[in-house]
């Protein structure tokens, strides 16, 4: 069945045929074009992007310049005419409703058609003039306009990463030499630096992803020279965004806290300012994690800080535990059951750090003083370690005993002193621990000759885990969220 348009359309082409194209023009605009027009919007606005501003170039045809401006809609307008062309601009303004209205102002330039060079420096000053101060996402259509003009527009574009979009049509009355009334789509020309700087893009998403900061960091690199002299927004601006955002969390995944930090919080700011589509949630929980690692004083000890600011050594031990999941996500097991350790070690010096002064503490693993230890849990870690280890203290005389408490001790003083962490727990647990932990002893890279496999992992990232729920708790914070607050997000 034909539509109204159709319809009317093959009538007006009859008329047009017998009376001749110029006395057929005023029926055209008051009964085919209209109808034209309300297609037109209506096939392909659904598909259109947004864009915030529109170039046009104008030639002696307005028709496909209305059509572009009533399915695009944007909030800033430029013409390009010449003086042969200039008088068609009246028409499109009486036309376009929103420009008739006056409900946004519009800029037009006269220009010389076969001078490309003044449509290159006209383009290029309006496009700095609107993307001064913000993003903005800007098309060109060169629909309209002299070959050597069109051809202009779309170095210009090219050169400014603005997309190209052009009226073209499915079918062309010949007699008539004019496209057939309904017939007109809306065809936009991503442009190829964008299209080709994208392919890289997601390159460098991938590698971030799979944790591989370095190689994902020359990427970018790579890009941003390719864009090197262009303005080639939205894709220059988030470029320099994710380059930010690799850098922080490559020096987040190194523990250079406070730099990362600076360099995140940054990244966030331009993505929420851009509207860049990158997971800013995300983000501002990650600040918050950094925020409690940038805790720790300079210039103070290990035992003062964890003495002194228990929630940076739990956050530090959540972070390590985080750490080492990355690690073992990208294959490096040996590195996630290296971190694993320094977590389950660092469990351990925090919790005798903030020993009770009932039982002596707080303790330093490092200087530890046996003296001030309560006799009774002195004596009951000579027995649970004696049966740990396979043999006995000779001499319980504080003065002659180690200095320094490792792992394996910290944790055999946290079962004797009747920890949380180890309430309810039996000897014989405490040795399969020991098993667990001498894992990373049997590494070629600590003490041996082995490689870790994903059991060694997913043992000590348990023990890891099941520690770390119970002092989340402890610190009034639920654990998936303070595991979600260290855990990276996803380009």
């Amino acid at each position: 069945m034909r539509t109204e348009l159709e319809t009317i359309a093959e009538k007006w082409l009859e008329e047009a045929r017998e009376s001749g194209l110029p006395r057929a023009q005023e029926k055209y605009w008051k009964e085919v074009f209209p109808l034209v027009k309300k297609r037109f919007v209506r096939e392909n606005r659904k598909h259109l992007k947004t864009y915030d501003a529109l170039m046009l170039t104008l030639g002696t045809s307005p028709q496909p310049l209305i059509l572009v401006l009533e399915a695009v809609r944007p909030l800033k307008v430029y013409f390009l005419y010449t003086a042969e062309t200039e008088a068609h601009l009246s028409r499109i303004i009486r036309e376009v409703d929103f420009l008739r209205q006056h409900e946004i102002t519009y800029d037009r330039d006269r220009i010389d058609a076969d001078n490309p060079l003044e449509l290159y420096e006209k383009v290029g000053r309006k496009w700095l003039e609107w993307s001064r101060g913000s993003g903005c996402s800007c098309a060109l259509c060169n629909t309209g306009g002299k070959k050597s003009m069109v051809s202009a527009a779309a170095v210009a574009a090219y050169f400014l990463g603005i997309d190209l979009i052009y009226v073209d049509h499915s079918e062309y009355v010949e007699d008539l030499r004019i496209p057939k009334p309904g017939t007109e789509y809306l065809t936009v020309l991503p442009n190829p630096l964008v299209a080709m700087g994208d392919l890289k893009l997601k390159e460098a998403k991938s590698l971030f992803n799979a944790g591989n900061f370095e190689v994902s960091k020359r990427v970018l690199s790579e890009i941003s020279a390719e864009l090197s002299g262009r303005h080639a927004l939205p894709v220059g601006m988030l470029v320099n965004v994710l380059a930010e955002l690799v850098e922080g969390y490559s020096l987040w995944d190194r523990f250079h806290y406070v730099k990362a930090a600076d360099a995140l919080r940054s990244a966030k700011e331009k993505a929420s300012r851009f509207d860049l589509e990158i997971d800013v949630k995300g983000l501002e929980k990650n600040l918050h994690a950094l925020e409690m690692l940038r805790l720790e004083s300079r210039g103070k000890s290990l035992f003062s800080v964890l003495r002194d600011e228990p929630a940076f050594g739990f956050r530090l031990a959540v972070d390590l535990y985080s750490n080492a999941l990355r690690k073992s996500e990208t294959g490096l097991l040996d590195d996630a059951v290296v971190r694993l350790y320094r977590c389950l070690e660092l469990i351990s010096q925090l919790r005798l750090a903030q020993a009770p002064e009932g039982l002596g503490g707080p303790f330093n693993t490092d200087n530890f003083e046996w003296k001030r230890m309560d006799s009774r849990v002195r004596h009951r870690y000579a027995e649970v370690s004696a049966q740990i280890f396979k043999r006995g203290w000779r001499n319980m005389d504080p003065e002659r005993m180690p200095k320094d408490v490792g792992l394996m001790a910290g944790h055999v003083l946290l079962f004797s002193m009747g920890d949380p962490l180890w309430k309810g727990k039996s000897v014989a647990d405490l040795e399969n621990f020991h098993g667990v932990i001498n894992k990373r002893n049997e590494l070629m890279l600590v003490h041996g000759k082995k490689r870790a496999s994903n059991d060694d992992v997913n043992l000590l990232a348990n023990y890891a885990c099941s520690f770390l729920k119970i002092m989340a708790g402890e610190f009034k914070t639920v654990w998936e969220e303070v595991l979600e607050e260290h855990t990276f997000i996803t380009l």
